[in-house]
């Protein structure tokens, strides 16, 4: 198999998305995920490697489903026009993230529109331990490579915290991620397995920072 089949199945379930034309396309579905399986099965090994704390014991069960969730977004296709895989140390924390779509390819990991409860521990670590997190997102191969995510900020500051903070370019954050983009030629050619652990290692402070202030009671 080649990994081509990856996006030459999206494309066409971008084209036809519907259960019926999923239900008659199911064996080229398998192919696309088996190539999928084939292509992270070794990333996933090395990963464990320098980080024994992943759970995912099998990169099949690391790709997240394909279905959208119809229920909370009536609005949205069938199903997604990518391939998802997620990286972790347990459920509800920050994660590590692959992203194969036909439109947007990339790396990425933190922590996505986490709630409430959740936000204000990681904003209590940033403002005890702002100059940690600062470091960790100067700190190279990370800042070449990455992109904190900006989309969703609150407009001046946080409820609890003084508009001349020392971090509050990091307070006014609502999503804590950091995003790589890659190509689809990264994917297709035979450095793709290295991108990706090398950018697990660039990132896996700035997750690791997320879950400790999570894990603080």
């Amino acid at each position: 198999m080649s990994k081509k089949v990856i996006f030459e199945f999206l494309e066409a379930l971008s084209e036809n998305n519907s259960k019926e034309w999923m239900d008659a396309n199911r064996s080229w579905y398998e192919e696309a995920k088996s190539e999928i399986v084939h292509l992270f099965e070794p990333i996933l090994k090395e990963l464990k490697e320098f980080d024994p704390r992943i759970v995912q014991p099998t990169a099949r069960k690391a790709i997240s489903r394909i279905n959208n969730n119809l229920m909370f977004h009536p609005e949205r296709p069938t199903y997604k026009d990518h391939f998802g895989l997620v990286f972790s140390h347990g459920k509800g924390i920050a994660d590590f993230y692959v992203h194969l779509g036909i439109n947007e390819t990339l790396v990425a990991g933190g922590l996505w529109h986490p709630d409430s409860e959740k936000l204000k521990k990681v904003r209590m670590e940033i403002d005890y331990e702002g100059g940690k997190l600062q470091a960790i997102l100067d700190a190279e191969p990370f800042k070449s490579w990455f992109q904190v995510f900006q989309g969703d900020i609150v407009k001046t500051a946080p409820k609890g915290y003084s508009r001349d903070h020392e971090h509050i370019h990091l307070l006014r954050l609502k999503s804590f991620a950091a995003i790589r983009p890659i190509s689809r030629q990264d994917i297709l050619g035979k450095d793709f397995q290295p991108i990706v652990i090398d950018s697990y290692r660039a990132i896996s402070p700035m997750i690791d920072f997320i879950n400790v202030a999570l894990a603080d009671n």
